[in-house]
């Protein structure tokens, strides 16, 4: 069964928001490098950090 690429992207868009930033290069560097090291993903940390900063 071929999957419904275009249905996959409207869920998607009902669930989901972007979020894009641009954010100096030594700093996304080793932002990305922590995040490695504990095994998450920068979706996630923002995720987790949204939350506490919203709760405030």
């Amino acid at each position: 069964m071929a999957r419904n690429y275009k249905k996959e992207n409207e869920w998607a868009k009902t669930k989901y928001t972007r979020i894009l930033a641009d954010i100096d290069k030594d700093l996304g560097n080793k932002l990305k490098s922590k995040l490695k090291d504990e095994n998450k993903s920068i979706a996630k940390w923002i995720t987790e950090n949204a939350k506490s900063y919203l709760e405030k």
